[in-house]
């Protein structure tokens, strides 16, 4: 057994998986990094296809199209690459703390923890 408590067990805000997709871009290239998997006020967990390295700053955009509403919204943040784990043969999960948040964001990350 680990001596390492899970990253899951050392967060100090709740985490709330997504009920719609978010693409998370890199701000600087506009490249396409991946999906919002899960988020908080502090960070957030990103599914891509390449391994981020720990330690990595990012700036990023988070898109989504959410119902009843016409048009996407588009939220932006610094963030700091945590940990990295392949998740499947193709996938990795990547936890990200995040700061210097837009308040559409902070907005968008509100609603995704409202119940519906």
């Amino acid at each position: 057994m680990s001596s390492q408590t899970p990253a899951s067990e050392q967060r100090m805000h709740p985490r709330w998986v997504l009920k719609s997709s978010v693409s998370v871009f890199d701000e600087q290239s506009k490249e396409y990094l991946g999906l919002l998997v899960d988020c908080s006020e502090q960070g957030v967990m990103i599914s891509t296809y390449d391994a981020l390295q720990p330690g990595t700053s990012l700036e990023l955009s988070l898109v989504d199209i959410p119902p009843n509403i016409n048009g996407r919204r588009t939220g932006t943040c610094q963030a700091e690459v945590i940990w990295c784990d392949k998740i499947t043969p193709s996938l990795y999960g990547t936890g990200c703390r995040i700061q210097n948040i837009s308040d559409m964001l902070t907005s968008m990350i509100h609603s995704y923890c409202r119940p519906e």
